[in-house]
């Protein structure tokens, strides 16, 4: 079986100090969450490995092919990312942006298939609404949905769960854990640790750190929000 994705002597550009060098692989339905202080390279690792910036050394391949030399299209059609802040300033309403999300998958663009999406979520009184007009946390549930719905095999997130209330995040949590057993496999970049860990889907996870402190680590073993918080502030 080809992995969703393989990364392989992987060097950031950035933080400057670096994390170390980078190697795992994600079968399908397998998921990461990555951890790290404010500015360890968390989103710098998410957007190289969606193939927006280039590595340092090293390679990502997506189903087998380097990310990074992938044609647009075909790169969209496989991976989605969802950024930590969603868009604000944009005219287009929750129903167009799902839309996009459809186009990119290659599926057809339906108001069925749209309804079904949306009321799955329960989102369908939301279609008409622009996002500017949502709250920020509305905005990114759609962010996230729009993710799923563009993904066909992995999905970067980029701390999903800032924006959203208690609620919000158990409930994106639990997506996460159903988009897992429907065969995707999710990178998560999070400060969240109690809501992964209450989860109870995490059994990848790495924690990035400069060589001062250690070096990144990976850890394959359920998620202890405890052990993730020691492995961010000390030794391993």
């Amino acid at each position: 079986m080809t992995p969703h994705i393989a990364v392989r002597n992987l060097t950031l550009r950035r933080p400057e100090q670096g994390v170390g060098t980078l190697d795992f692989v994600l079968e399908p339905g397998q998921n990461l969450v990555v951890l790290g202080r404010n500015g360890s390279g968390k989103s710098t690792l998410l957007r190289t490995l969606a193939g927006l910036l280039p590595p340092q050394l090293g390679t990502v391949e997506l189903m087998g092919q380097d990310v990074h030399a992938m044609a647009t299209r075909r790169r969209a059609a496989l991976m989605a990312l969802a950024a930590s802040t969603p868009p604000r300033e944009t005219a287009l309403n929750v129903r167009e942006v799902l839309g996009l999300a459809f186009e990119a998958s290659g599926r057809t663009v339906t108001s069925k298939a749209l309804d079904a999406a949306l009321e799955a979520q329960g989102m369908l009184d939301w279609g008409g609404l622009r996002l500017s007009e949502l709250s920020d946390g509305m905005a990114q549930r759609v962010m996230l949905l729009r993710a799923f719905e563009q993904s066909g095999a992995v999905i970067l997130l980029d701390e999903p769960t800032a924006f959203l209330d208690v609620v919000g995040r158990a409930e994106a949590m639990a997506d996460i854990g159903r988009w897992k057993d429907n065969g995707r496999s999710v990178i998560l970049a999070t400060h969240d640790l109690e809501a992964v860990e209450q989860a109870e889907w995490a059994d990848r996870w790495l924690v990035l750190r400069p060589p001062s402190a250690g070096g990144s680590v990976m850890m394959v073993t359920p998620f202890k929000a405890s052990e993730a918080r020691r492995l961010l502030t000390g030794p391993v």
